[in-house]
């Protein structure tokens, strides 16, 4: 099996498509993570009077804003952006802040959308948080097509904060606690 090394765990790689491929994001993905951030905006954006260049700058600034604000409050957390066969797809961030696992944000193309790769993205870490015996953590707004994934894979919806729901997930009962296996660092 192959995993990749984080600060906070080990991710089980074998339990993606095989065509799939995570790594570290770098400052040379910023223009990918921030059209990226934009795709999925649109729905939002379609519904407002703003000119094309509007909807840009207000997207930017938006991803600038989220951008410092999960730097700022998980700097340990793992920023990383997911690859089908080198090309970068989408984006998948981490952290554990006090014992949990917390999908932070998770994003593909929508070319590549309704392939199953998010739901075997948030299986992946689920297998992580499971073999650990961590509660998962993550904010989602109720709109969100995550949102019925979410709720198959076992988080509960908690409180309402602002246009987001928190969802949990506590590790499965039958989880098997196994000492971490060979790690492979970067992928």
């Amino acid at each position: 099996m192959k995993h990749v090394s984080r600060m906070w765990g080990d991710l089980n790689l074998s339990l993606l498509p095989p065509a799939l491929h995570l790594r570290p994001a770098t400052i040379t993905d910023l223009p990918f993570l921030r059209a990226l951030y934009r795709t999925v905006r649109d729905p939002e954006l379609a519904l407002t009077p703003w000119t094309e260049a509007q909807k840009q700058a207000f997207s930017d600034s938006q991803f600038a804003l989220q951008d410092h604000h999960y730097r700022k409050h998980y700097p340990t957390a793992s920023f990383m952006v997911v690859e089908h066969l080198g090309t970068a797809v989408g984006r998948l961030y981490l952290a554990a802040p006090t014992g949990q696992l917390r999908l932070m944000d998770i994003a593909l193309l929508p070319p590549w959308r309704r392939r199953g790769w998010g739901a075997a993205l948030v299986r992946m870490v689920l297998e992580c948080a499971d073999r650990q015996g961590r509660e998962t953590l993550l904010y989602v707004e109720v709109s969100n097509p995550a949102y019925g994934l979410y709720q198959r894979e076992g988080f509960i919806t908690g409180e309402l904060e602002g246009v987001y729901v928190c969802m949990r997930r506590p590790p499965a009962p039958t989880a098997k606690r196994a000492l971490p296996v060979a790690r492979v660092d970067g992928g």
